[in-house]
């Protein structure tokens, strides 16, 4: 089962269970994967990674209006902004922990005999190609500056 599918399977518990937030994040994804497929224009479906991509993308937004939902004090969207994300985060892989990612990174840094600040680049290249989905690019930035 692709996880577009998951969606739509999501979306329609969700409805039978009269959860209109949860349905209301749900249908966004889906509206956006809808978008996508248009925009390609060659009549295929997004893979599991490009929707992966798009609840990524989600959850960075619904996290930068956690951050604000916090300076403002606004209790209520607090609490409807982090649902959000804990409902959105079940359709990713399980994430990675700084740890398990700082082992990655030393990995690839040991690898290819990286040394110093101007390997940065490279050593981002292969960590988020190696790290894509499974924990958050800004988490992969700090451990590599801390590590080189």
């Amino acid at each position: 089962m692709t996880l577009k599918e998951q969606l739509k399977g999501s979306m329609k518990e969700l409805m039978k269970a009269r959860n209109k937030e949860d349905l209301t994040s749900v249908r966004l994804v889906l509206s956006t994967i809808q978008k996508k497929e248009i925009d390609k224009n060659d009549g295929e479906e997004l893979s599991d990674a490009e929707v992966m991509q798009i609840i990524q993308t989600e959850i960075k937004q619904t996290h930068e209006s956690l951050v604000y939902a916090k300076q403002t004090n606004k209790e209520e969207m607090i609490s409807s902004l982090e649902s959000r994300v804990e409902m959105l985060m079940q359709y990713l892989p399980k994430q990675l922990n700084e740890d398990e990612v700082r082992a990655v990174v030393e990995k690839i840094i040991e690898t290819n005999g990286f040394s110093g600040k101007q390997d940065m680049g490279k050593v981002m290249g292969f960590a988020m190609s190696e790290l894509k989905g499974k924990t958050d690019g800004g988490l992969i930035s700090k451990v590599v500056k801390g590590l080189l």
